[in-house]
């Protein structure tokens, strides 16, 4: 496969030209065409092969490439979930990899444009995705594992999943069942319920299966995933009315800290003048989607007076709002390595240099560079809802934000990497600007309608 050649191929070279109407019709068509397997599984990652062609990655387009064997493999070398996860990428690449996460936001698309257009085509397409995941959770179900939400490498649910993951399936479970019928409502009730017990059975440990149930897990105070879990103890509150679920989210939330502060505050308390950070500094736009679902559903959880709460929201917008947009540069790309001043709450770029302790063992992580991800970026788009929604004094300045970065959206933008000079990813990493990001399409399409229903555009 040559994948120099596949990096320049012009990919919907129409959506420079459009507004964000037109964009949204292209981008719709393009994913109805191409997204769903035989099977009724949403891909998540497709191979752009040329203007409008997408294809999922087989084994023989791996040759000539690096890191999908060591894709989930740390700097010690062990593999996530043993191997499976690892044997089942060598066949398929990252196909299927965040197949539940593409769902879920697809999911949240066509539930907001069917409440906004009342189209039966939005409903039977918002049905196929509620399939998709319930395929997934079938499958767990069936093995004794209901509420098991495994990444589908090889289309199996594998033993290692992750908080992202499970917020947009929860996030399109949740918008789904507020415009769906009755079938559709106790479907979803049933898995949310499914998910909310697994989750907390597991104490919180979705990382990797094959690990052992600690006392405390590593990131049940990481605030993205403490989010993420309290999430979904609040929704499967909401939909089975069973208390001991809203205790559970309110101890829950109280074991991190996001609601009082974000990370660039947590840093700077623990004299963290300069934090090198990678992807996960999108985490804060997991938080502000969190968040807003969550004032929705649990409004408590911010205070005990409609008054305390909306200011301890306003406060925690403000500052992961901040958080969310560090490595967005003023063209709208979003860097994947950054220096993060935590004092001025400033970022600048990181040049290519080696990573002297890497993550992970892929070669991808073995050093910094000035590669763009454009799935971050439109996380935090669509993380932006929320503060428009909720935090008066940025809901201009962040829904004019808005509107340029989907102004913007071109068929680059929509790849999951992107190496303008063509020098940050080496030979062997050339393929992975070659495929369609498996958040970014998702995320317009869901910003778009969601906007539409509340007069944005």
């Amino acid at each position: 496969m040559d994948y120099q050649e596949l990096a320049h191929v012009d990919f919907l070279p129409e959506l420079e030209r459009l507004d964000l109407d037109e964009k949204a019709e292209v981008i719709q068509a393009l994913l109805e065409r191409n997204f769903f397997h035989p099977s009724g599984l949403f891909y998540s990652i497709l191979l752009i092969t040329g203007p409008h062609a997408l294809r999922p990655m087989t084994a023989a387009d791996m040759e000539g490439t690096s890191d999908l064997d060591n894709i989930w493999v740390d700097a010690d070398g062990h593999g996530i979930d043993g191997t499976e996860t690892i044997e089942a990428a060598k066949n398929e690449g990252p196909t299927f990899e965040n197949s539940i996460t593409s769902a879920g936001l697809y999911l949240q698309a066509q539930a907001a444009r069917y409440a906004v257009s009342r189209d039966p085509l939005a409903y039977k397409q918002a049905q196929a995705a509620l399939n998709s995941l319930k395929l997934i959770y079938d499958y767990s179900k069936e093995r004794g594992r209901a509420g098991w939400l495994g990444k589908p490498y090889g289309r199996v649910p594998k033993d290692h999943s992750a908080p992202d993951q499970y917020l947009d399936a929860l996030l399109g479970l949740y918008r789904f069942h507020e415009v769906a019928d009755a079938p559709e409502r106790a479907t979803i009730a049933g898995m949310v319920s499914d998910i909310a017990e697994f989750m907390s059975g597991r104490d919180y440990q979705i990382w990797n299966l094959r690990e052992p149930v600690d006392a405390f897990p590593w990131n049940l105070r990481e605030p993205y995933c403490n989010a993420t879990y309290v999430l979904a103890q609040a929704l499967a509150f909401r939909l089975t009315g069973e208390d001991r679920l809203r205790a559970e989210a309110l101890r829950l939330a109280g074991l991190s800290f996001w609601r009082q502060k974000s990370q660039l505050e947590d840093w700077a308390e623990h004299n963290r003048l300069w934090v090198l950070e990678f992807e996960r500094v999108c985490m804060g736009a997991f938080v502000l989607r969190a968040a807003g679902a969550l004032y929705e559903l649990l409004p408590e959880l911010f205070g005990d007076t409609p008054e305390k709460a909306r200011a301890t929201l306003e406060r925690m917008l403000a500052q992961w709002w901040i958080f969310a947009r560090l490595g967005i540069d003023d063209d709208f790309y979003m860097h994947y390595w950054i220096d993060i001043n935590t004092q001025r709450r400033t970022w600048q770029s990181t040049g290519i240099r080696p990573v002297e302790h890497p993550p992970f063992a892929a070669l991808f992580f073995s050093y910094y560079s000035d590669v763009r991800m454009s799935d971050s970026l439109y996380r935090a788009v669509h993380g932006a809802l929320t503060v428009i929604a909720h935090l008066p004094e940025q809901r201009e300045a962040a829904l004019a934000w808005v509107r340029e970065a989907m102004r913007r959206t071109s068929g680059r933008r929509l790849r999951s990497f992107i190496d303008l000079d063509g020098r940050q990813l080496k030979p062997e990493l050339r393929w992975m600007e070659c495929y369609l990001s498996s958040e970014s399409p998702f995320h317009y399409l869901t910003v778009y309608w969601r906007g539409r229903q509340r007069g944005y555009w």
